[in-house]
């Protein structure tokens, strides 16, 4: 009887021992999911800022999809303001460690030695031009691009320069966007030579619509 008992422990032993690993083996692949999803498909991000007023308020929450993602004049964008400094920092490194570039996971194992000061810092702003077209801001606040005055209805306040040492027209970068937020006196954008041209590697995704509050949900535009 007691050797029945012995062999029925073990049992509930080994059960529970299963069952422990299918709990983990199943929350390993979700988070898995969770990972791939977020990192290639789409995000819930949070306006930090009034950069985007009246258009879009601090704390407003949107959905980014970014599977496929082909920037066009006039979108919502998310982007990652510290892209092209940190580009040269690994620029740097690699030419330390007597290679050309770092490989992605180069970039994934130095990662916990970044300095603090290059880690990603996302904007949400609005693509103006595209690569190779021409940008000019008038004296009066109006925006060219190529010649053709912008229909801006959802700029707010007077736009204008905002740097000294950036001289108007701008030419746009190759492979870059030029980006503003809508609310044009408070906006750190591609005015600021600290953000210049936006290289559309730099861009999260597209923000395609306000999910919160929930008063306020709407496609973006």
């Amino acid at each position: 009887m007691e050797d029945n008992n012995k062999s029925g422990r073990k049992k509930e032993e080994f059960n529970l021992a299963r069952e422990i690993w299918e709990w983990v083996y199943t929350l390993a692949i979700a988070i898995a999911i969770a990972f791939l999803i977020k990192t290639f498909l789409f995000d819930i991000v949070r306006v930090d800022g009034s950069s985007m007023y009246p258009t879009l308020e601090n704390n407003d929450r949107l959905i980014v999809t970014k599977l496929g993602y082909t920037p066009e004049q006039g979108d919502i964008v998310i982007l990652d303001s510290l892209y092209k400094k940190r580009e040269a920092y690994y620029s740097q490194l690699a030419s330390e460690k007597g290679k050309d570039e770092l490989t992605f996971f180069d970039k994934l194992l130095d990662r916990p030695k970044l300095p603090e000061a290059l880690k990603k810092v996302y904007y949400v702003k609005r693509v103006i031009a595209m690569p190779g077209q021409t940008v000019d801001i008038t004296a009066d606040g109006k925006v060219l691009v190529d010649g053709v005055e912008l229909n801006e209805e959802y700029a707010n306040g007077v736009t204008a320069s905002i740097d000294s040492s950036v001289s108007y027209p701008i030419t746009v970068d190759d492979d870059s966007v030029f980006v503003m937020g809508d609310n044009r006196m408070h906006s750190k954008d591609s005015r600021s030579s600290d953000l210049g041209c936006v290289p559309i590697e730099a861009l999260l995704g597209k923000a395609r619509a306000r999910i919160w509050p929930l008063n306020a949900i709407s496609a973006t535009k």
